[in-house]
C-alpha cells in the first residue's frame, strides 16, 4: 500500500535527492533508489513471515513511518546500465547517504542482510 506520513515522505525525498547529489559529487551517472516497501496491514506481515524472517508481528511498516528501498542501476531505453557501475558501488554510496541522516538523528536504519535493502523509520511526524 503506497502510503507514508509526511515525515517520511519528506524523508525519502531526502534521500532520493541526497543520493543523487552524491552520485554527481564522485562524477558517477545518476542512478536511482527503488522502494521496495511502504505501509503494510497485518495480513500483509502474516503472509511475508512465511518467507522472511525480518518480518516481525508488530511491524513498523504499520504505522507509514517505514519504508524500504534498495538502489538500483539506471537504463538507458534498451535495458543497458548507463554506467558500469557495480552493485557495491552504489549501495555503499546509498549508505554514506542514510549515515549522514540517522547521524542528523533524521531517521532509524537497519540493513537487512536476506533482503539486500535498507529499512528506515523517520524520527519527523
Amino acid at each position: 500500500i503506497p502510503f507514508l506520513i509526511p515525515g517520511a515522505a519528506s524523508l525519502l525525498d531526502t534521500i532520493g535527492h541526497n543520493f543523487l547529489d552524491s552520485l554527481t559529487a564522485k562524477g558517477l551517472n545518476p542512478n536511482k533508489i527503488i522502494v521496495t516497501s511502504v505501509l503494510r496491514t497485518q495480513d500483509d506481515v502474516k503472509r511475508l513471515r512465511r518467507r522472511n524472517g525480518n518480518a516481525s508481528p508488530n511491524s513498523a511498516h504499520f504505522y507509514g513511518t517505514t519504508f524500504d528501498v534498495i538502489e538500483a542501476l539506471s537504463e538507458d531505453e534498451d535495458g543497458r546500465p548507463l554506467q558500469d557501475v557495480s552493485a557495491d558501488t552504489l549501495k555503499l554510496v546509498l549508505s554514506e547517504v542514510l549515515r549522514d541522516l540517522r547521524k542528523a538523528d533524521k531517521c532509524y536504519i537497519k540493513y537487512e542482510l536476506k533482503q539486500g535493502c535498507f529499512h528506515i523509520t523517520t524520527r519527523e511526524k
